[in-house]
């Protein structure tokens, strides 16, 4: 089975510049501000669906020959990442819980394909609660990378933790320090198959870190400590959704 292409929702693109690249390319869009998907049967894709959760509920071609997808969440969780695998045998992993959010029971989400696929297959639906949904095979390897980047965030977090009590923490050598704790973190002895996953968890680590520096820099009045506090925090809602 092919590595997914992982694609953050987060809140900012940098965060995608760790994802991997693969067979085949997805660029996200926010569900609000586009005109109305036209009905799943429009575009005459054949839809498979090995879940109970998610369902696509509408479909259009753009004028630049892409395809734009509309997924809805019609359970009574919320959805905190999707799998979904392509004719040409690649696949696209949509993950919100880098951007610290959920799809909701009844809310939609939307992707765009640069091309107009035959066939389109939802394997897998992570779930906020840490369960997942779908594929035997896809669901195995989920659970085993999530596990990873769980193990590697839960390092991170007590960097954080120091970090916050600190007697330095709003010094600019705070940052410093703690990135430079993150980047050396030792690598763990993994099978490849949870290497990817621990990889992009010290990447996202990384970028909150320079997100956290960048936005200090622009707002000096802004309390550094606090900020690291909110780092830490959100880091902990993203483990409990793993």
């Amino acid at each position: 089975m092919k590595k997914p292409i992982s694609i953050d929702r987060g809140t900012r693109p940098i965060l995608l510049a760790f994802a991997f690249a693969f067979t085949c390319m997805a660029v996200i869009f926010a569900t609000l501000g586009f005109s109305r998907l036209k009905s799943s049967s429009v575009t005459k894709m054949q839809v498979l669906n090995e879940t109970h959760a998610l369902v696509i509920v509408g479909q259009e071609t753009t004028p630049s020959g892409n395809l734009r997808i509309r997924f809805k969440n019609i359970s009574s969780n919320s959805v905190n990442g999707f799998v979904v695998a392509l004719p040409n045998g690649g696949q696209i992993a949509f993950d919100t819980s880098t951007g610290d959010r959920v799809i909701s029971p009844g809310s939609s989400e939307e992707i765009e394909i640069p091309y107009v696929p035959s066939s389109i297959t939802i394997l897998a639906v992570m779930f906020a609660d840490g369960t997942i949904e779908g594929n035997g095979i896809t669901v195995a390897e989920l659970k085993q990378s999530r596990a990873a980047t769980k193990a590697e965030l839960q390092r991170g977090l007590f960097l954080l933790k120091k970090a916050v009590d600190s007697a330095d923490a709003d010094t600019p050598m705070s940052l410093d320090n703690l990135e430079s704790a993150i980047s050396n973190l030792s690598p763990v002895n993994e099978n490849s198959s949870r290497a990817g996953a621990l990889r992009d968890a010290k990447y996202d680590l990384l970028n909150q870190i320079h997100i956290l520096r960048s936005r200090q820099q622009r707002n000096a009045h802004l309390n550094q400590r606090e900020l690291i506090r909110a780092l830490h925090d959100r880091i902990e809602r993203r483990i409990a959704g793993l």
